[in-house]
């Protein structure tokens, strides 16, 4: 079920991925090339936005009566990604990475308790947790380079800048985000409560991308990429959870 914190998401990549669609206009390259294939290790950070959680939420051994928001620290991502370039505008790639992600905080909207095995834990604004996400994700993207075979520097109004080796990229894909929820304990006001309570999923992912290229040579490609992405992970009272992800790479073309 799409929920409507998704909703407007999934039209913003149904627009991208129309947009892209444009590109295959040209024709595609069927004969497989082995040098249109290309490896990348990428590596960089991961945000976890802000989840809101309804007066009925129940995760991970704990219950809260009053809704709110949970806050989490930057996290860290590695992941590895196959490519192949089909035709001068269009390229297709299947990325596999992992993600770890503390918790922070949970905002209680006003005062409330969390309960967890038989004992109360009373939140008056804002209490510490302590817990970790463990995710590991695959995604399938659609990526097209909007000038072609050519690259920025190739623009009129940018032509005397030494932009000749960069190529930048916009995209969407789909894919999986598997993760695994440990939250070990909250803390208000000096009182600790122990939750040691875990979640886990396999939940559906959409995201849109875009970024840059920087040709280093003949095999070697640097690149920046952003990534937002939506995941359907929405449960026991919370709502989906969105990301955003900076990443720098290096490929190599065959």
């Amino acid at each position: 079920m799409v929920r409507k914190s998704g909703v407007g998401f999934l039209l913003s990549l149904v627009f991208v991925l129309s947009t892209c669609s444009v590109a295959f206009s040209n024709p595609l390259n069927l004969n497989f090339k082995k040098e249109n294939v290309y490896l990348s290790l990428d590596a960089g950070a991961m945000f976890l936005n802000d989840i809101d959680f309804g007066a009925d939420v129940t995760y991970g051994n704990a219950t809260g009566t009053v809704a709110g928001e949970v806050t989490f620290d930057a996290g860290a991502s590695i992941s590895g990604t196959v490519g192949y370039i089909l035709n001068n505008l269009v390229r297709t790639e299947f990325e596999f990475g992992h993600t770890k992600i503390d918790h922070a905080q949970v905002k209680f909207s006003a005062s409330g308790t969390l309960t967890s095995g038989g004992t109360a834990l009373t939140i008056t604004d804002v209490a510490e947790v302590n817990g970790t996400i463990d995710a590991y994700y695959g995604l399938a993207s659609v990526l097209v380079t909007p000038f072609g075979p050519r690259t920025i520097n190739d623009l009129p109004f940018l032509d005397l800048l030494p932009l000749d080796k960069f190529t930048p990229f916009i995209g969407g894909g789909i894919g999986f985000v598997d993760w695994e929820d440990k939250i070990n304990s909250v803390t208000a006001g000096g009182t600790t409560l122990t939750v040691d309570g875990k979640e886990s999923e396999t939940d559906f992912q959409a995201a849109i991308l875009a970024g840059l290229d920087f040709d280093l040579n003949q095999n070697f490609i640097a690149r920046v990429k952003y990534r937002h992405a939506w995941v359907d992970s929405g449960m026991k009272g919370l709502d989906d959870s969105e990301t955003d992800n900076i990443t720098g790479s290096l490929s190599y073309r065959f």
